[in-house]
């Protein structure tokens, strides 16, 4: 039955779990988790909090099927999902976290064999970039992590956030321009 699910769209699987196909959801799942895990990751930079939240995003996801409307894509909805998980976590945490000790908890977690040089560079290159990330308002983060982190295309992102094309493209023009001159002052580049 797992390889009549691989060949339908996300909507027909949808149709299925509300139906009571708990199967088909276990699709969805395979098909989105590792995306929503890396949008969810952009966002609180700490590897448990963002499985945490990714559960927490299919939870609320399986509950509210009912409520999806199938004229639009099952994508744009949950990754619209896991920007209110993300976003809502993120004001909490951010009252006692910094973006440095998100960034140092982050690099610490990630492998690789680079000398103590590399590693003060990427670390320090690392730092500001996330910190100029972190310094755009939500309207232009939101369209830079999902185009940048999720390579997502201009009409996913406009349907996602509910916002135009055009608007998607300017925001994320913008964004780019802030990030660059955020880096230019401190020097980063």
């Amino acid at each position: 039955m797992s390889q009549t699910f691989k060949a339908l769209t996300d909507e027909e699987l949808v149709k299925y779990v509300i139906d009571g196909n708990d199967q088909a959801f276990e699709e969805l799942y395979q098909r989105y988790s590792e995306r929503i895990f890396k949008l969810l990751y952009s966002y609180v930079y700490n590897e448990e909090d963002a499985i945490d939240l990714m559960h927490d995003v299919f939870i609320r996801a399986y509950r509210h099927l009912d409520k999806f409307d199938i004229k639009r894509t099952f994508s744009s909805w949950i990754y619209k999902i896991a920007i209110n998980c993300a976003k809502n976590h993120r004001y909490k945490v951010h009252k006692t976290d910094t973006v440095i000790e998100r960034e140092e908890q982050r690099l610490m977690q990630s492998e690789g064999a680079k000398t103590p040089e590399d590693y003060i560079i990427d670390n320090e290159l690392t730092q500001e970039f996330s910190l100029a990330v972190d310094t755009l308002t939500d309207k232009f983060r939101e369209v830079f992590l999902l185009r940048f982190g999720q390579q997502l295309q201009y009409s996913d992102i406009a349907t996602i956030l509910n916002i135009s094309e055009r608007t998607a493209k300017w925001r994320m023009e913008r964004a780019i321009m802030y990030i660059t001159d955020f880096l230019k002052k401190r020097g980063a580049i």
